[in-house]
């Protein structure tokens, strides 16, 4: 049944309310989508509570635009149900023609109204899916970051791991060779030490034999000279025999063998005295020879040492 020219009919209205239902399916479906990717993008990244506020502020809005839809459509299905009993009373009710004409141009107006709006919310739905495709390459861009940057440290960490051991390595290779070395110098020590205590003594028992060996001449000395004063004080009484007595043979001959008795056992103490000398020079030498290489032995040892402590 048809309300004139420029009223819609029945059929035109339940079409208008069947794509006003259909538009709220693509909207739901959209609402769907936009929630998955929503989740997609909270799953992704915690870090990114904005874009998860801004979503849910879109979902908000579009549940609200929803809801205004659902509205304007029961209040359409109200205005249907409205239409069928105007039908019913068409015939009584003739002046309501121009009243449903005023509502008919409203509903275009409305179904107008909420085509821009569609238009608009695909706008912006597309305009955020844009957007999640943007923050969705930089949480990417960032995880790839993230990977390399995770990769690189632990690489850096691997070298660093091989360094350190290859040093310690060496370190306990030198610690061991060092360790040998000491154990070395030590011995080497103990037996300088030993070397020295035994030249210690040895240059003791040689200070007692030159000790002794100075005593000895100095007795010997003191013999040879006393000897020598006795031997001028004989000669000086013979002489003086020789020129109060008269000259006996005998007695002269035992004068004369006296004399070379006194004189061979003159020479016999200067020999001594001499091979005293002698001796007290060569173990004076030999003395000076031994302190002379345990110096320079001394010495080298302590720049061993030296030089140890400095590597250490």
């Amino acid at each position: 049944m048809s309300f004139g020219d420029g009223n819609p009919t029945y059929e035109e209205l339940m079409e208008v309310v069947q794509r006003q239902q259909e538009v709220i399916e693509i909207f739901e479906q959209q609402m769907d989508a936009c929630r998955l990717e929503s989740r997609k993008i909270v799953e992704e990244s915690e870090k990114k509570s904005e874009i998860i506020k801004i979503l849910e502020e879109t979902e908000s809005l579009m549940k609200t635009e929803i809801e205004s839809l659902r509205n304007e459509k029961n209040e359409l299905m109200e205005q249907r149900k409205r239409m069928m009993s105007s039908e019913m009373r068409e015939e009584k009710e003739l002046e309501t023609i121009e009243e449903l004409r005023l509502k008919n141009k409203e509903m275009f107006y409305n179904l107008e109204k909420m085509k821009t709006q569609q238009a608009g919310l695909e706008i912006e739905l597309e305009t955020q899916k844009k957007n999640n495709e943007f923050l969705r390459s930089e949480l990417e861009l960032e995880k790839l970051q993230k990977q390399e940057e995770k990769q690189r440290i632990t690489e850096n960490a691997e070298t660093m791991e091989k360094e350190k051991k290859q040093k310690c390595d060496e370190l306990q290779k030198n610690l061991s060779k060092c360790q040998i070395e000491l154990a070395q110098l030590k011995t080497e020590i103990q037996v300088k030490e030993h070397r020295e205590k035994q030249l210690e003594r040895l240059y003791e028992d040689v200070m007692e034999e030159m000790k002794e060996t100075r005593k000895d001449k100095s007795a010997v000395m003191v013999r040879c000279s006393s000897m020598t004063a006795e031997c001028a004080e004989l000669k000086t009484r013979i002489q003086q025999l020789r020129a109060k007595l008269p000259r006996n043979e005998h007695d002269i001959e035992d004068m004369n063998k006296l004399l070379g008795d006194q004189s061979h056992l003159i020479a016999a103490l200067r020999e001594e005295t001499k091979l005293l000398a002698r001796k007290l020079e060569v173990d004076s030498r030999e003395y000076r020879q031994t302190i002379k290489l345990l110096k320079h032995e001394k010495r080298e040892l302590e720049q061993r040492i030296e030089a140890f402590l400095r590597v250490d």
